[in-house]
């Protein structure tokens, strides 16, 4: 079975949001163990610029790095239609028994963290919500299982 965490810097603020990620955490089951580890929002943040709160969410996230493959997210990343990003996370399983996707605050993510993911995804070119994000990558990462296990869902 394949093994995912998703790493995200705050807690899902909206109900909408939690329920939207748990209905897709069910879907995911039969294909793979899924976790979110949702990390504090940075105290103060509203006093920091952008860059130095992206280091300070970097040094959240970075210890809770091993030595799975790793997908940041990132408006800049690239850019993949389903059946791309199914093959891509085949690869990426073959690679490594465990993929971390990290998902940033407000600001996105640091390049410490950049440069340490194997790839930068963009789930679109449209600028987010970091909470929208959650429910859109587990829908994506549903869509993908369906394509690689020959499911009609992505159709």
């Amino acid at each position: 079975m394949y093994r995912i965490t998703i790493i995200a810097i705050g807690k899902n603020k909206e109900e909408w949001v939690e329920l939207s990620v748990q209905q897709y955490l069910k879907f995911l089951k039969r294909f793979a163990a899924v976790t979110i580890k949702c990390l504090p929002d940075i105290r103060g943040c509203k006093n920091l610029s952008p860059e130095r709160l992206r280091r300070a969410e970097a040094a959240l996230i970075s210890p809770r790095l091993g030595r799975n493959s790793i997908i940041a997210l990132s408006d800049k990343g690239r850019l993949f239609d389903s059946r791309a990003l199914s093959e891509r996370l085949n690869a990426e399983f073959r690679h490594s028994a465990a993929i971390d996707f990290i998902i940033g605050g407000i600001h996105g993510l640091d390049k410490s963290i950049l440069e340490r993911a194997r790839l930068v995804l963009a789930l679109s070119p449209l600028t987010m919500s970091h909470q929208l994000v959650r429910p859109v990558l587990l829908e994506q990462l549903y869509r993908a299982f369906s394509i690689i296990h020959g499911g009609s869902y992505h159709k």
